[in-house]
């Protein structure tokens, strides 16, 4: 029963997000954020990496601090015949160690926000956001914040990245 909500929470949050990526991304011109034009965020990006968290089995809470441990590589999302370059939509493979993780959404004017399509420590819900420095049209770094709101997994981050 546990493993079916989380998966079906997981997928809500998907959901979610992607729907408020979509709404926000509609925005006009009289109102929205600065532009970043035509963005280029793709690529790999190596990350440092400062965490509080509670752990799940003991109920400590704490700081980590995983200095230059994180790659992140960035690619713009496609699923066959659905979804092409043009939906402005990105999926994150981030590696650090044993840890992996999968994250996917759309790119906002500067900010992609993804949703935890997978990750390895099974520490689910996880929310993403990826803010970018643009440099002449071209992604030099971002400085992305991590939430999970669950109680039990609870995690948030901080996490600095270059190119």
């Amino acid at each position: 029963m546990n493993t079916i909500r989380r998966y079906f929470l997981s997928n809500l949050l998907l959901v979610l997000v992607l729907a408020v990526g979509f709404l926000f991304g509609t925005n006009s011109p009289a109102n929205a954020a600065p532009k970043c034009g035509d963005l280029d965020i793709t690529g790999k990006y190596t990350c440092n990496v400062a965490c509080i968290l509670r752990d799940v089995n003991d109920g400590l809470t704490g700081f980590t601090d995983l200095s230059s441990s994180e790659t992140d590589t960035i690619e713009a999302l496609t699923i066959e015949d659905s979804v092409d370059e043009s939906a402005g939509m990105y999926k994150v493979e981030i590696v650090s160690g044993d840890f992996s993780e999968t994250e996917i959404g759309p790119l906002v004017n500067c900010t992609l926000y993804t949703a935890t399509e997978y990750v390895s420590d099974n520490q689910f819900p996880v929310l993403e956001e990826y803010i970018f420095q643009n440099r002449r049209g071209l992604a030099s770094g971002f400085t992305k914040v991590v939430r999970n709101p669950n109680r039990a997994d609870f995690k948030t981050c901080k996490v600095e990245c270059t190119q």
